[in-house]
């Protein structure tokens, strides 16, 4: 029997999975110091092992919550820094991981207001934090275990990459009837709420984006 519980932005539980799947994430950072594993064997396991989650995750949901199929086409930030992030640790990759880098900012606002519905044990819930906090397990894994570096030139195309994702996703929108990077219409419940009404939001984020990034260039601009 599946257990299906309602899913509540903010609640003691949702702090619950910040701060517990966080935890899970750094224990899991940890463990190649810990038991002296092969740090390119163990990237390689996490990256195999999140794509396999993510592919049953959507299956799951298509199957379980009778989802469109347009819905669930890897066409939000998230999804595509996921990916790029596990075949970073796959291939150990320090192109893939300027882009992971900067495009990392994305699952900090997913994290602290998550598009879900439902609560812990369902499959979504846990695939939902886990693939979240999986970016940033793998991008402060390429820092420290593989010693990957930001250059200027990597922000600037990290820049102009999303924004082309985003020139393509703006039609295709409206095509599928669906809400890719949130360019069509608000998320409901987040910090996008103060950014103003549609389009004028996408503007400002144009702009946050702009500022974020330089700010995380900014630890490495010395280095070059």
């Amino acid at each position: 029997m599946i257990i299906i519980r309602e899913f509540t932005l903010f609640s003691r539980e949702h702090f619950f999975y910040i701060f517990g799947y966080g935890g899970l994430a750094i224990l899991a950072f940890y463990l190649p110091k810990i038991f002296k594993l092969d740090i390119d064997k163990f990237a390689k396991i996490s990256g195999y092992f999140i794509l396999i989650d993510k592919f049953i995750e959507l299956i799951y949901r298509y199957i379980i919550f009778k989802e469109p199929f347009t819905n669930l086409l890897p066409f939000n930030m998230c999804n595509y820094t996921l990916v790029l992030a596990a075949f970073m640790m796959i291939f150990r990759s320090n192109k893939l991981f300027n882009l992971v880098y900067f495009w990392s900012i994305g699952a900090i606002l997913a994290i602290l207001t998550p598009d879900i519905r439902i609560a812990f044990p369902n499959y979504s819930n846990i695939s939902f934090f886990v693939t979240h906090y999986y970016i940033y397990f793998a991008m402060f894994y390429g820092l420290k275990y593989f010693r990957f570096t930001i250059t200027f030139d990597s922000l600037k195309k990290s820049y102009i990459y999303i924004n082309g994702i985003m020139l393509v996703l703006f039609p295709l929108n409206f095509l599928l009837n669906t809400n890719y990077m949130f360019l069509k219409a608000k998320p409901l419940k987040s910090p996008i709420d103060y950014l103003g009404h549609w389009p004028y939001y996408i503007i400002s984020l144009e702009v946050i984006m702009i500022i974020l990034f330089t700010l995380m260039y900014l630890p490495f601009r010395k280095k070059h």
